[in-house]
């Protein structure tokens, strides 16, 4: 499912994707032309200035804000932001606050440069 709306010239929505197979959790993003905060179950697992990533599924394309439809089949990747964004100063700026969220960065587990995290596969569904 993607609710998407334009509002003072952002693109801001969320959408839901659901895994297939059984074996992959709802995933839920929450998006203002970029991917800001994802939650699984519930939980937030992901948050800027970490990039949340979406790819297609067969080609590994990136998937925009604008280009997402229902039923596209999707991978969710999380890169590590740089370091220079997580500080205090840095976060007022580019964290989950400075887009609204009440909530705090919450960094990857083993937070290393080179440490990506696959959420897992799924589709885009109602």
């Amino acid at each position: 499912d993607v609710f998407r709306r334009t509002t003072r010239g952002f693109a801001r929505g969320n959408l839901t994707i659901e895994g297939f197979g059984g074996a992959v959790p709802r995933l839920e993003i929450d998006f203002q032309n970029e991917f800001l905060v994802a939650k699984q179950d519930g939980e937030v697992v992901a948050t800027v200035p970490d990039m949340i990533c979406i790819v297609a599924e067969e080609t590994g394309e990136p998937i925009s804000t604008e280009r997402l439809h229902y039923g596209t089949r999707v991978s969710v990747l999380v890169v590590p932001g740089a370091a220079a964004l997580k500080t205090p100063e840095a976060l007022r700026v580019v964290g989950p606050s400075a887009f609204g969220y009440d909530i705090k960065f919450k960094p990857l587990p083993g937070d290393l440069p080179d440490n990506g995290e696959v959420f897992g596969r799924g589709r885009i569904s109602f």
